[in-house]
């Protein structure tokens, strides 16, 4: 039997703010299940926010890229919540 496809969790057409939803969903489920150490925990709702806003960025603007600095933070970001 083949295995069911993951939806993702919003729907959205952009596909940056498709990845960053994902990312921002990550870094949610990191802080609800605590896996970070204590010290981290502070620094998921300062990620969060970062996140936040650079989708309100994306869609305000209509951005089809981001710019190195944000792809480099947002790389960092996925490995650090993995």
């Amino acid at each position: 039997m083949k295995p069911t496809k993951k939806k993702p969790a919003k729907r959205t057409n952009h596909k940056l703010v498709g990845k960053l939803l994902d990312l921002k969903y990550r870094i949610n489920d990191a802080f609800k299940n605590r896996k970070l150490h204590k010290t981290l925990i502070g620094d998921t709702r300062i990620d969060k926010q970062w996140v936040m806003n650079l989708i309100d960025d994306v869609r305000d603007n209509l951005l089809t890229k981001l710019c190195r600095e944000d792809m480099l933070k947002c790389n960092s970001m996925w490995r650090k919540y993995e």
